[in-house]
């Protein structure tokens, strides 16, 4: 393990344990609250899961960063499409399973970039076509953390804990 790697492992697992803690004690009227997220009213629960199931998702981005391996593109653009599915799939998920699915995911994320050597943090791709070349510690950052700090502030705002 990197000393770099670790710290970021530190930083994800923080994030994901401060969301953790705000959703177990969450009411039952919280977790089906609306806030706008993305551009979007969903409810609390449907971000949460939204987060859990993205968190593999994002880690093979960062690994395709480290491991020099082709990225695909992110098109934002079809964000809201690809968030809109997500909560006709999933349109009541339920608070103990999300919170467990946040937990497990979040280990292997965290076991992979606990990983990560200096060498495989400073590699460098960009996420598509006229997007910025970034390092895979600035995609880490942006991505894997800022995914979730993004969604936690959000839910804080219908929890009053802004």
């Amino acid at each position: 393990m990197g000393e770099r790697g670790g710290d970021f492992a530190r930083q994800f697992a923080a994030a994901n344990d401060e969301l953790i803690a705000l959703l177990e004690s969450a009411t039952p009227e919280q977790w089906r609250q609306r806030t706008e997220d993305e551009g979007e009213l969903r409810p609390v629960s449907v971000i949460a899961h939204h987060v859990a199931t993205a968190h593999p998702r994002i880690a093979r981005r960062v690994e395709a960063f480290a491991h020099r391996v082709a990225v695909p593109a992110r098109q934002p653009e079809l964000f809201d499409e690809r968030n809109a599915r997500h909560w006709r799939d999933n349109p009541e998920p339920d608070q103990f399973a999300t919170v467990e699915l946040l937990r497990q995911n979040a280990t292997a994320v965290a076991e992979l970039l606990a990983s990560l050597s200096d060498a495989e943090l400073e590699r460098t791709a960009s996420e598509g076509p006229g997007e910025p070349v970034m390092t895979t510690a600035e995609v880490i950052e942006q991505r894997q953390i800022g995914h979730v700090r993004a969604h936690l502030a959000s839910i804080k705002t219908v929890f009053g804990s802004a």
